[in-house]
């Protein structure tokens, strides 16, 4: 399915969708953000299914699922509006927006968190984050929900490509082009080739992320040859020319799969020696993304200072546990 095919046949789910909404919430307790939330993603959802399955048609398995899918997240956002609600990502962390048109998902930096919804008249309901996205687009956008389906992690895509496509109907690939910066970076690269990494992607729930271990396989790698196998509907209409598909690093992980490096910064990638494999963005309020880091060398009085752009370390003797990392 390709083309107009895929976009009529996203059509008849959307309607499908929408028909179940309706039916299985005809009180209208979702507001209107909650519904385009249950709506988009079981339209995702059952897309991604239809395309792994390639399938142009839908079956009345597929329609129960509909219904099935819409009556549990229907469920499953209002319970959430009852609980106090403690947002995934921090200020200043990077995260991929869903924009559509033609871009689809952007890539920005959290600006702001809970905002006042401008749409919302009675001043009741906020906004989980305010982003500002990267150039050309350059602007600030309100995220609707702190959900997947709309704002995402920026991380070394691979590591979960058939759920990442399933999820946003988009491959692993382009999420890489789309976060890759347009400019080439002109400094030296950090590392070589079979040097031992950790790279950021995400947790098995896909909501966080996680430090993984691996061995770059390949420095300025040029992503178009595996784009045009992967994903080639997307590959054919990437401007090339404007923004080349090379990357930093390729990177084989120690499971098995293989991610790229879209940018050669700290918070994508890391020596191995100095960041073991383990929670990055984690539920539990763990975050391990700081450039520099102050931590005690085994049980010794010893503590070591580590700067994991440069990787450079400084050893402290005395130094009280205080962490005076930024």
């Amino acid at each position: 399915m390709a083309g107009a095919g895929n976009e009529q046949l996203r059509g008849v789910v959307e309607d499908r969708a929408e028909w179940s909404i309706q039916r299985y919430d005809a009180d209208q307790r979702l507001s209107y953000s909650h519904y385009d939330l249950v709506l988009m993603k079981v339209t995702d959802e059952m897309c991604g299914r239809l395309v792994s399955e390639r399938r142009a048609e839908l079956s009345s398995a597929d329609l129960q699922f509909i219904d099935n899918r819409v009556a549990q997240l229907v469920d499953e956002q209002l319970a959430l509006d009852e609980q106090p609600r403690k947002t995934r990502f921090q200020k200043f962390e990077r995260v991929v927006c869903r924009i559509g048109g033609e871009e689809g998902w952007a890539p920005g930096t959290i600006q702001a968190l809970d905002e006042a919804d401008p749409e919302d008249p009675t001043g009741q309901s906020t906004l989980p984050y305010v982003v500002k996205l990267d150039p050309p687009i350059g602007r600030l956008i309100s995220v609707p929900n702190d959900d997947n389906s709309v704002c995402r992690a920026e991380v070394c895509f691979g590591h979960r490509a058939g759920m990442l496509k399933m999820a946003s109907g988009c491959s692993a690939l382009s999420f890489t082009l789309r976060c890759k910066p347009q400019r080439k970076d002109s400094q030296k690269p950090r590392f070589g080739v079979a040097d031992r990494v950790a790279c950021a992607v995400e947790d098995e729930s896909g909501d966080f992320s996680v430090w993984a271990a691996g061995k770059v396989t390949d420095v300025d790698y040029n992503v178009e040859p595996d784009a045009m196998c992967e994903d080639r509907d997307f590959a054919l209409g990437w401007n090339w020319v404007k923004r080349p598909g090379v990357v930093p690093y390729r990177v084989l992980l120690d499971s098995g799969v293989v991610v790229n490096v879209h940018r050669d910064v700290h918070w994508l990638v890391r020596d191995l020696a100095l960041q073991p494999a383990g929670p990055r963005q984690a539920e539990d309020g763990t975050r391990n993304l700081q450039r520099l880091v102050k931590r005690r060398r085994g049980e010794s009085d010893t503590w070591e200072c580590i700067d994991h752009a440069t990787r450079q370390v400084r050893i402290q003797t005395g130094a009280d546990s205080d962490d005076d990392s930024d």
